[in-house]
């Protein structure tokens, strides 16, 4: 299932200059990835206008933008200063690996002893073992590190206290 990264009403603007793209800005709530040029590609809708396999490109200091081209803007009717409405997705592809509670208890569950550790700590070292998962750069460390913790749980059922995460 496609995740949805944007549903706003944004207002397009156009790079100064000579031959200055058009381009809709997204908002601070939609990050750069940490990819190669911080590039990633989106799929979604622009208006009623379907969109397939775009790239969204960074503008610095974390922030995204969406190229519309002069094609696309004489499709929607549209220029730099007109609103549109921009609804866009992660390709499937690209989509980043999301940890949830109930992911990782499911993860803890088949691993002997882990989850039942997991429960008796504080509501809150439960919660930053989730976040430390969830903030490994890439997939492959999110289910490394989850791997860890399962291990980790597991060896200390008895006294889980002390199987704190990292700080």
């Amino acid at each position: 299932m496609p995740i949805q990264l944007l549903n706003a009403l944004v207002t397009l603007a156009k790079f100064s200059g000579k031959g200055g793209w058009t381009y809709a800005p997204l908002p601070t709530q939609v990050t750069a990835p940490n990819t190669y040029f911080n590039k990633m590609r989106v799929s979604g809708s622009i208006d009623d206008l379907a969109l397939e396999n775009l790239h969204l490109m960074s503008m610095g200091q974390g922030r995204l933008f969406l190229p519309v081209n002069a094609a696309l803007r004489n499709q929607l009717g549209k220029q730099a200063g007109d609103t549109v409405r921009l609804v866009l997705f992660h390709a499937e592809e690209d989509a980043p690996l999301l940890v949830s509670t109930d992911d990782f208890e499911e993860c803890l569950a088949g691993v002997a002893g882990a989850l039942e550790s997991y429960k008796q700590l504080p509501l809150s070292a439960q919660h930053a073992w989730v976040a430390w998962v969830a903030s490994a750069p890439t997939d492959q460390q999110k289910v490394t590190r989850a791997e860890a913790v399962c291990t980790r749980l597991a060896l200390c059922p008895h006294n889980p206290t002390h199987c704190l995460p990292p700080v």
